[in-house]
C-alpha cells in the first residue's frame, strides 16, 4: 500500500506537514522495533537462564527457570502447560482472574505475541495508540 506523492505539486506548508508526519511515523516505528527487540532479548535471556542447568545430573529436582532446588513436600514444583518444564512457585505467573498459570518464559512470550498483534492490527486499521507506540 505504498503511494508515490509528488511534493512539487503541493504548497510549502502542505509539504512540511507531510514531512512531519513521515518523520513522526519513522520515529514511532523505530521506537516500536526497539521495544520488540528488547522483549526478544529478555525472552532469550530467560530461556538461556533456564537452559543453563539442563545438563545437570539432577535437573528434574530443580526449577527450570531459576535453578532453585525443589523440595519433596514444600515447593515441589509443577509442570508448566506451555513448555512442560517443572517450575517452582516463584517462577509462575497466574493469568488474570483464573487459577491457570504459566512459567515466566511462556508468559513473556505470550505477552510479546499479543503486543505484536496489537501493533499489526493498529497498523491495519490506521490507528496506533500512544501506549502501543511506547509513548
Amino acid at each position: 500500500m505504498a503511494y508515490e506523492v509528488h511534493l512539487d505539486s503541493l504548497k510549502e506548508s502542505e509539504q512540511e506537514i507531510i514531512l512531519q508526519v513521515l518523520y513522526r511515523d519513522r520515529a514511532v516505528r523505530s521506537i516500536e522495533e526497539e521495544r520488540i527487540r528488547r522483549l526478544k532479548t529478555q525472552l532469550q535471556h530467560l530461556w538461556w537462564r533456564g537452559s543453563q542447568g539442563a545438563s545437570r545430573e539432577y535437573k528434574d529436582k530443580c526449577c527450570a527457570r531459576c535453578q532453585r532446588a525443589l523440595g519433596r513436600l514444600l515447593n515441589r514444583g509443577a509442570v508448566c502447560q506451555g513448555c512442560s518444564h517443572c517450575v517452582c512457585s516463584e517462577c509462575r505467573v497466574f493469568l488474570h482472574r483464573t487459577c491457570a498459570w504459566r512459567c515466566t518464559v511462556c508468559f513473556e512470550d505470550s505477552l510479546r505475541h499479543l503486543r505484536q498483534e496489537e501493533v499489526v492490527i493498529g497498523k491495519e486499521n490506521g490507528v496506533l495508540k500512544p501506549e502501543q507506540a511506547g509513548l
